[in-house]
């Protein structure tokens, strides 16, 4: 006998040619409660117990089945978000949008309500600090973060009306964004440190023991202390916040279908209403209209920088995954693969220096420029992508 979980554990473990290794003994306890703490030996366990590979069948449609996955989980989480929430679009209606029924005020009051709470990694970390540990806690508390997007992204008024495939795309595009500007939040009041979470505080030096990720570190701090220097206001963040979230998927889509168009003229009305708040929060801290420019300006150039360092540190994860390095969740992995995949299909010029050996490179995924691949460390193991 077997739960679910450990059945598309193990047939996960099969298709994708894993090859787990164990920070500890190889002893691990592998029970209910703790069947997360290490893949190598959650694996052995599934062969003990007399789980075989020949009753995984072949993988069909990865993506597609994935997907589904997600459709199901985000239709099934935070249905509503208040009485303006619908619970999707009329299959075969199309109407003139509406438009959003809340003030400004009202509306930055609503994401505010909406914001998840203080997530803890429950766990002593172990001093001194290595590589295993560290990623092993940051894609830990990751994973219960992403469970917690869903249901703040439900929340913001609106967002429900948009069709579930969008809300869906919306949230595989943007999660490491949103991720990392919550954790530029956190970090504020505490210069040259970041505060993943209130029991695991990285200074560069215990961050340093990541191969590849004092560069991403820096750039993190670095954003912070411009956060500082502008002395961004709650309100102001948890508009940006939500921009980041309604603007991620903005020059993706090629929709058609008469859903898919009315879906995207939701998403610009109710883009539009977070603009509009976003203005209304920095009217309270800008003197004249040309300091609320200068302000908005620098608040949205904020994003780009964010844009940059995500691309980055979604780089180092998919290294990370690559080397078997870190065990990665059910939800993160998920979204990790999703954005692998989508990011490989978009159209890109090669670089004009490309060598011939590049182009004819082993057909795998490459998410931004420079490529989650080139991103790897000099020197380390290249298996095969799962």
């Amino acid at each position: 006998w077997s739960c679910e979980g450990c059945k598309a554990f193990f047939k996960r473990s099969i298709q994708g040619h894993n090859n787990y290794f164990c920070p500890a003994t190889n002893q691990c306890t592998i029970d209910k409660n703790r069947r997360k703490s290490c893949q190598a030996c959650r694996l052995r366990k599934c062969y003990e117990v007399g789980m075989s590979k020949c009753g995984v069948r072949k993988e069909r449609g990865t993506f597609r089945s994935s997907q589904a996955r997600r459709l199901t989980r985000l239709s099934s989480q935070g249905r509503t978000s208040g009485p303006v929430a619908l619970t999707g679009p009329s299959v075969g209606l199309v109407t003139e949008p509406r438009p959003p029924l809340l003030s400004s005020e009202d509306l930055i009051k609503r994401i505010m309500e909406a914001e998840p709470p203080e997530i803890y990694l429950m766990k002593d970390m172990r001093r001194p600090l290595n590589e295993a540990n560290v990623m092993m806690s940051l894609t830990s508390l990751a994973d219960k973060e992403l469970v917690h997007m869903i249901s703040w992204a439900k929340k913001i008024p609106g967002f429900v009306e948009l069709s579930l495939l969008d809300q869906v795309h919306l949230l595989e595009c943007c999660w490491l964004e949103v991720l990392m500007i919550g954790l530029m939040w956190r970090s504020l009041n505490h210069p040259g440190k970041l505060i993943f979470s209130p029991d695991l505080i990285l200074s560069r030096e215990e961050g340093s023991c990541v191969q590849g990720f004092v560069e991403i570190f820096d750039m993190l701090v670095a954003a912070t202390t411009r956060v500082r220097e502008l002395n961004l206001q709650r309100e102001e963040y948890v508009c940006l916040k939500a921009m980041i979230l309604l603007n991620s998927n903005m020059c993706l889509s090629s929709s058609e279908g008469s859903e898919e168009l009315q879906s995207r003229s939701k998403l610009l009305l109710l883009l539009d209403a977070v603009t509009d708040a976003l203005m209304s929060a920095i009217r309270k801290t800008a003197v004249n209209v040309r300091q609320q420019y200068t302000r908005l300006a620098h608040l949205l150039m904020l994003l780009s920088h964010i844009r940059h360092v995500s691309n980055k540190g979604m780089d180092h994860l998919y290294c990370m995954k690559m080397k078997n390095m870190v065990p990665l969740y059910d939800l993160l992995l998920e979204m990790l693969d999703a954005h692998i995949m989508r990011s490989s299909r978009l159209p890109r010029q090669p670089p004009p220096q490309e060598s011939t050996d590049q182009r004819e490179a082993p057909d795998r995924p490459q998410p931004s420029e420079s490529g989650p691949l080139n991103a790897c460390p000099a020197g380390s193991s290249d298996p095969e992508p799962q």
